[in-house]
């Protein structure tokens, strides 16, 4: 369970493939199914994600913050005070962020947490960070 919630934190990039659908059982779902009923991250494979605090330590000392919001959405201020945000969505075992206005997404796996949640997390591009949850950024 930490596990997911921390994967989650990691850095960012766009969205995932859709499928093929049926619009016949589209239509007739959305006859009997009301939006309160729907539980959005369902689907997607997130039982556990944590809205939150963290900050992501890079190899060369920088630390971005990051803040988890509810409904699979993030933002990050970076080192360098630029800004960005976006959703959140799982494919593969992996943790997805895809970034506003940018194409493409990036993925992310982890270690196991330590003792204080801290834990790894490997990018697709073999970039690697510790995101650690945070009470609050100073």
């Amino acid at each position: 369970m930490k596990k997911s919630m921390l994967l989650i934190a990691a850095c960012a990039l766009s969205a995932c493939g859709g499928g093929e659908t049926d619009t016949a059982d589209d239509a007739a779902t959305a006859d009997t199914v009301t939006i309160a009923e729907v539980d959005p991250n369902a689907e997607a494979g997130f039982e556990a994600v944590a809205p939150g605090n963290y900050e992501i330590v890079h190899p060369d000392g920088r630390i971005d913050q990051l803040k988890v919001l509810p409904g699979m959405t993030w933002a990050m201020v970076y080192s360098d005070g630029a800004a960005a945000g976006g959703t959140i969505f799982e494919q593969a075992g992996k943790k997805c962020f895809v970034t506003e206005g940018v194409d493409g997404h990036q993925c992310f796996s982890g270690t196991e947490p330590d003792e204080d949640g801290s834990m790894e997390v490997t990018g697709d591009d073999g970039a690697t960070a510790i995101v650690r949850p945070v009470d609050s950024f100073e």
